[in-house]
């Protein structure tokens, strides 16, 4: 049943709002009512809202004392976020209709309005589409003496009441949820709450779905849901608001965020709902998946910063997985992710693997994103294999052994060649290069764990303090959480793929590195580079750097007997002879 009770979490919203902006007649608008009535979240962040009037005079009318304020020009948004909650944002876009969407994006014309149900009209979900609207009502205006009547316990009979009224009204909570579209212009004609009308509908037209129970508040609570949003929330539905074709034709970025509702909300009530002996979760309505499917070759219009902030959207905190496999069914996973397109179809040594690169990456990412929330982990994961491709193509031209052994070694061993393939990709949807570098990183590493565990027991400290060297202590944990879900995602029976035990003492081991030596670098060395050149006498480029790295790799393996001046010294004696 849809938790009505929680919505007094959005009054103290309403109640803030109502005194920046100097108006009553405001509503809190989509996806914040959604998920306090799905129960799947009470912390809001980031809370949408909307009035009439033109977005000018609303900023202009603000009280701004105490709020970091601004307004987008181009679109009327306006932005309030609390000085004392730097974390809760507040966006208002005024009652407005569109139209002319030539680029498939952003409407050529925009209109103010002061009718809720034009703005309705525009909107692209029907689980975005419900407002609230809370103000003070005295009880004198209920005048009735409720008797105990039938109470709307289960969401059938919540669903049969709508359809059979439109209208329902909850006198433990004072809510009045109106779907008649008629009722809704006559509670808010051009826009303004009408106390009387309100009035009439709670003491008159529904007096045989009141509870037992009448609220203390003199508070009204109203939830305007012109397009049946109740309806389909409850039947975990995402439906477009009309026609989708139209909706998708308007602005197809529409597309992937229907995709990314989907793998979110799910994954938002298996988190919240864990304990609930069975989770009804969502799917695309048939008329709207159909259109999706009509309409995927849109999407490359919209523009790759969009896209881009979807993704964000998904892999920073949901589902990852379900998001990528339904690129994959609706045909834009080439297009989003070419290089883990390419992937598909690609069949590995069954020893190893028992799927083709693609499933195993997918089931990868699936393990991945159950221990690990960080995003460019989570993308790294995505393409840590994408290089196989052209490794297993070499492999199908009867090479000799020596040039197997230099696919092996440099340039198509997928260990070590594959961040390319990602640097493009995540370059042209247009991550940093701070990310790109990291995710680079990753990729590039995500075997080293495996080669640390083949080493002999006595090795493993070394190469495992190595690593800890060249990466902060959270990197070394994320490729650990890597090395896990690789082997998960083999699901391969023959290589003992679930037992992770050796994965977790390595981790045991790294944190021990961490309390009993911290982290070890170059800088660390009881040497720099101006020592060795001054001793040796020799040039800085390149060979400096290459006995700094060598000085480095013998210290580590003993720090407390080797890193002195006279031992390292007397090592890379011997060294820049050898070199002679």
């Amino acid at each position: 049943m849809l938790n009505f009770d929680w919505l007094k979490i959005l009054d103290k919203h309403i109640n803030f709002l109502q005194d920046k902006c100097q108006n009553t007649n405001l509503f809190l608008v989509g996806w914040c009512i959604r998920d306090i009535l799905l129960d799947i979240e009470k912390n809001l962040t980031d809370v949408d809202f909307t009035m009439a009037w033109k977005p000018s005079d609303i900023y202009e009318n603000i009280q701004k004392d105490e709020i970091h304020h601004f307004i987008t020009e181009k679109f009327g948004t306006i932005t309030l976020i609390p000085k004392d909650n730097k974390e809760l944002k507040y966006e208002l876009t005024p009652l407005r209709t569109e139209n002319d969407y030539s680029d498939n994006r952003h409407p050529e014309m925009i209109n103010w309005q002061n009718d809720i149900i034009l703005d309705s009209n525009r909107r692209d979900f029907s689980i975005n589409c419900i407002y609230y609207f809370s103000a003070e009502f005295p009880k004198s205006n209920l005048n009735k003496e409720f008797k105990e009547q039938k109470s709307i316990k289960d969401e059938f009979a919540l669903q049969k009441s709508l359809k059979d009224n439109w209208v329902i009204f909850y006198s433990d909570l004072n809510l009045l949820v109106v779907q008649d579209e008629n009722y809704i212009s006559k509670i808010f004609p051009d826009w303004n709450f009408d106390q009387v009308f309100a009035t009439y509908l709670v003491d008159i037209l529904h007096e045989d779905f009141v509870n037992k129970n009448r609220s203390t508040e003199s508070k009204i609570r109203i939830i305007i849901d012109p397009h049946k949003w109740i309806q389909d929330i409850i039947n975990r539905k995402i439906k477009c608001v009309w026609e989708p074709q139209k909706r998708f034709t308007e602005d197809a970025l529409r597309i992937i965020r229907a995709l990314r509702f989907v793998s979110v909300l799910n994954q938002k009530l298996k988190d919240n709902q864990w304990d609930k002996p069975k989770i009804t979760l969502f799917d695309i309505d048939t008329d709207t998946w159909k259109a999706i499917k009509e309409l995927a070759n849109l999407v490359p219009n919209i523009s790759k910063e969009r896209i881009h902030d979807e993704l964000m959207k998904v892999f920073t905190s949901w589902d990852p997985f379900a998001f990528v496999s339904l690129l994959d069914e609706v045909k834009l996973l080439e297009y989003v992710f070419p290089a883990v397109y390419s992937t598909k179809n690609i069949d590995q040594p069954v020893r190893y693997h028992p799927f083709d690169v693609y499933v195993h990456t997918l089931m990868s990412l699936y393990h991945l994103q159950k221990i690990n929330k960080d995003y460019l982990v989570r993308f790294s994961m995505l393409y840590h294999d994408v290089w196989k491709v052209g490794q297993y193509a070499a492999y199908e031209k009867n090479l000799s052994r020596e040039e197997i052994r230099a696919i092996l070694s440099w340039p198509l061993n997928h260990r070590v060649s594959w961040p390319e393939l990602a640097k493009e990709d995540f370059s042209r949807l247009t991550f940093s290069k701070s990310e790109i570098k990291d995710i680079c990183r990753y990729i590039f590493n995500h075997h080293v764990p495996w080669e640390i565990l083949n080493a002999n027991e006595e090795n493993r400290i070394k190469k495992l303090r190595k690593l800890y060297s060249e990466a902060w202590f959270e990197k070394v944990n994320n490729l650990l959480d890597i090395t896990i879900a690789d082997r998960l995602g083999q699901y391969n029976p023959m290589q003992n793929s679930a037992d992770i035990t050796d994965v977790e003492g390595l981790r045991n081991m790294l944190k021990d590195l961490e309390k009993e030596e911290w982290q070890f670098t170059q800088k660390d060395l009881q040497i720099d580079w101006k020592k060795i050149m001054k001793h040796f006498k020799i040039p800085a480029w390149p060979q400096i750097w290459e006995l700094l790295s060598l000085a480095m790799n013998r210290v580590l393996v003993d720090i407390k007997n080797r890193n002195t001046e006279k031992e390292i010294l007397t090592y890379l004696k011997w060294i820049v002879k050898t070199m002679k």
